[in-house]
C-alpha cells in the first residue's frame, strides 16, 4: 500500500511545508503535487538561479518517510557537480547515508537550491561546493568493468626499478567475471625463473597471460589512448619496433609503472587496428589481520582429512582459510550433479575428483598451500600397497581428520594416528539433518580412537531414545546405503563446529577451550533433542593406551630374529643356494 494512503497525516504535513516554502521564498517559483506512473506522489517545482528558471521533480518513495525521496531534473540537463550523471538525481544534503524521517520535502527542495546558488553566485561567477560524503570503494568501481589490483609488494618491487627500463616475461592473472575483468601482476620475469612473485593474492586457476612492465619516471606525464602510445613507450624502453612476442596470439597486457603508481591496459586487434582498453586501478593496501596472532601457528602444521565430502570439502576449506597451509586429502569419488547441493565446490569441478577439485578450492582461498590428493577409497578394494602408502601420509600430519562416517575408513584412521601418536578428530551429520556429530581423541589425554568411538556408540544407546532412522546405529550412513537427507545448512552447522573443534586441536595443544572431549550437536526437534541448537556433551573414560610400551625383551627377541634370518641369507649366497 503507497504511503501516502497510510499515513494521511504526513502528507498533509509535507504539502503544508511546501506551500509555506513557496509563499515565503521568492527563489521557489511554482510548486505542483501529482501522481506518477504507479501511483507514486511527487511535487513538481521551479527554481530560479540568478534569473535561470530551473524545473525538477521531487518523487517519493513507496516507504517514505523511511527513505529519503529523490530530485530530478525535469530538462534531463546536467545543472551541478553534485548529481549523478546527466538527467541523473541531485546528490543533496539529506540522502541514504544521512536520513532521518524528519526530513521534510520542503527541505529538500531547500537542499536542491542551497546547491545550485551555492555552485553559481552570480550569472558569471563558477564555484565548487565541498563533497559532503565518502564514496566507498565498492561504490567508486561500480562501473569498472577492468579492474586492475596491485599489492604493497608489488609496488616495492617497481619502485626499485630503474626508470626508463622494460620487464618482459611478466605474467598477469586474468580473471573474466560476467561483469568484470580483474587482474593482477602474478609474476615478473621468466615463469620458470622469476625474479619476482606475487604473494599476497593466491594464484587464480587459470593460465596466466603474458605481459610487459614498462617502468617510467612519472606516470602522470604518460598519456595512452591508442595503441601507437604504448609502441612509443616500448621503443624508448627497450629500443625494440614492438611488443614482445607472447603465446596468445592476439590481446596483449602492458604495464605502465612509476616509482608510486601503475596502470595496466588490455590491447586487442579489432577490425584491423590494435585497440586500447584501460583497467581501473585499485591499490590494496596492508591491512591488519582478521585472525588472531594464535592462528600463524598454523601455517606449520599439516592436517590430513579422510572424505572430500559435503563435510570433509567445507572443513578443509574453512582450516585454510584459518591459516593451516598443507594438506592431505584422501577420497575416490568424482563430484556429481546432485553433490552440489552442499559441496563445497560448484559446478566448475564436475566430473573430476572430489580431492583435485578441494586442491584447487583451498589454493584459491589463501596463498602458499601444500596439497598431497590420495584417489583412494580408505577401507575401500584398494591393494594393500596403496592403503599402506595413505595411512604413512596421513601419520605425517598434526592431525588426522575422518569425514565419512563409514567404520572401516574410520578404523584405518584410528590406525594411523595410534601409529604415529597424533591426535584425531571425527565427525558425521546424522541421517534426516536433525544434528551431528563431532569429537576428537588426544594421545595421553583421551582414550584411543577406536576406544573413544565405543564408548560414543555407548552414550547413544544409554540416552534410551530409540534410533529416528534405519538400523544404521547412529551413523550417517553405510558404504551402500541411501544417501544421507540433509541440507548445505546442516552440514555447514556440522563442519562449522568440527572445524572450530580442529583449530582448537592445532592451536592449543596442551590446554583448550572445549571442557569436553565431544559433542552431540542437535538441529531439530527429534531423537533426544528437545529443540533445534540443542548441544549434549560426551565425555569419555581415559581406558586402553594409544601405544604399547616396548620392553627390552621384546627388542632383544626382535634383533635375534633380524640377525638369524641376515646369517641365514648370507649362508645361502655362500653356498650357492
Amino acid at each position: 500500500m503507497m504511503w501516502w494512503i497510510k499515513n494521511p497525516e504526513r502528507i498533509a504535513a509535507e504539502l503544508e511545508v511546501i506551500e509555506d516554502l513557496w509563499a515565503n521564498e521568492p527563489w521557489l517559483v511554482q510548486i505542483k503535487e501529482m501522481l506518477l506512473e504507479k501511483l507514486v506522489f511527487a511535487v513538481e517545482f521551479d527554481i530560479d538561479v540568478n534569473g535561470e528558471t530551473l524545473p525538477f521533480v521531487l518523487k517519493y518513495p513507496d516507504l517514505f518517510p523511511d527513505t529519503p525521496p529523490s530530485v530530478f531534473p525535469r530538462d534531463g540537463r546536467c545543472h551541478s557537480g553534485h548529481q549523478y550523471g546527466t538527467g541523473g538525481e541531485m546528490c543533496l544534503e539529506y540522502r541514504s547515508d544521512n536520513w532521518d524521517p524528519s526530513v521534510t520535502g520542503a527541505m529538500m527542495i531547500a537542499s536542491t537550491h542551497r546547491l545550485l546558488a551555492g555552485e553559481q553566485p552570480s550569472p558569471n561567477e563558477r564555484a565548487i561546493v565541498p563533497n559532503a560524503h565518502h564514496a566507498t570503494l565498492g561504490q567508486q568501481l561500480r562501473s569498472a568493468i577492468g579492474r586492475y589490483l596491485t599489492t604493497p609488494g608489488f609496488r616495492a618491487f617497481i619502485a626499485q626499478m630503474a626508470a626508463g627500463t622494460c620487464a618482459p616475461g611478466m605474467a598477469v592473472d586474468l580473471s573474466v567475471l560476467d561483469k568484470a575483468w580483474v587482474a593482477y601482476v602474478a609474476a615478473i620475469g621468466l615463469l620458470t625463473k622469476p625474479d619476482w612473485i606475487e604473494s599476497e593474492i593466491p594464484p587464480l586457476p587459470v593460465k596466466p597471460y603474458p605481459a610487459v612492465l614498462i617502468r617510467v619516471s612519472a606516470l602522470e606525464d604518460v598519456t595512452i589512448t591508442e595503441y601507437d602510445h604504448i609502441e612509443a613507450l616500448i621503443r624508448a624502453s627497450t629500443g625494440a619496433d614492438s611488443l614482445p612476442a607472447n603465446d596468445n596470439g592476439s590481446a596483449r597486457i602492458v604495464v605502465i609503472a612509476d616509482a608510486q603508481s601503475t596502470r595496466m591496459f588490455f590491447t586487442f586487434p579489432y577490425e584491423g587496428q590494435w585497440k586500447v582498453f584501460p583497467f581501473q586501478t585499485v591499490d590494496l593496501v596492508t591491512e591488519p589481520s582478521r585472525l588472531s596472532p594464535a592462528h600463524a601457528t598454523l601455517e606449520a602444521k599439516k592436517v590430513g582429512i579422510i572424505g572430500a565430502g559435503s563435510l570433509g570439502s567445507k572443513i578443509a576449506v574453512t582450516l585454510a582459510r584459518s591459516g593451516v597451509r598443507s594438506f592431505v586429502l584422501v577420497d575416490d569419488d568424482i563430484l556429481k550433479p546432485e553433490n552440489l547441493v552442499r559441496h563445497e565446490l560448484d559446478v566448475r569441478a564436475l566430473g573430476a575428483h572430489k580431492v583435485d577439485g578441494l586442491e584447487e578450492r583451498v589454493k584459491a582461498v589463501a596463498p602458499k598451500v601444500d596439497v598431497k590428493v590420495r584417489r583412494v577409497l580408505l577401507g575401500g578394494q584398494e591393494s594393500s600397497a596403496t592403503t599402506s602408502s595413505v595411512l604413512n601420509d596421513l601419520a605425517s600430519c598434526d592431525l588426522i581428520i575422518e569425514a565419512t562416517a563409514n567404520p572401516q575408513a574410520f578404523n584405518f584412521a584410528a590406525a594411523a594416528a595410534r601409529s604415529a601418536n597424533k591426535p584425531m578428530l571425527w565427525t558425521e551429520v546424522y541421517a534426516g539433518g536433525i544434528g551431528g556429530f563431532v569429537g576428537r581423541v588426544r594421545p595421553g589425554i583421551e582414550p584411543p580412537p577406536h576406544t573413544a568411538r565405543r564408548q560414543y556408540l555407548a552414550w547413544c544407546r544409554d540416552q534410551g531414545v530409540p534410533w529416528i532412522g534405519d538400523d544404521r546405529d547412529y551413523d550417517s550412513q553405510t558404504p551402500e546405503g541411501p544417501p544421507l537427507i540433509a541440507d548445505d545448512a546442516d552440514v555447514s552447522v556440522i563442519a562449522g563446529h568440527a572445524s572450530h573443534l580442529a583449530l582448537d586441536t592445532l592451536m592449543r595443544p596442551d590446554a583448550t577451550a572445549f571442557p569436553h572431549p565431544a559433542y552431540v550437536i542437535g538441529l531439530a526437534q527429534a531423537w533426544i533433542f528437545t529443540e533445534p541448537f540443542d548441544v549434549r556433551p560426551v565425555d569419555f573414560t581415559n581406558e586402553g593406551t594409544w601405544q604399547s610400551e616396548i620392553t627390552q625383551g621384546q627388542v632383544d627377541k626382535a634383533i635375534e630374529r633380524i640377525v638369524s634370518i641376515l646369517e641365514r641369507d648370507s649362508d645361502a649366497d655362500r653356498t650357492g643356494t
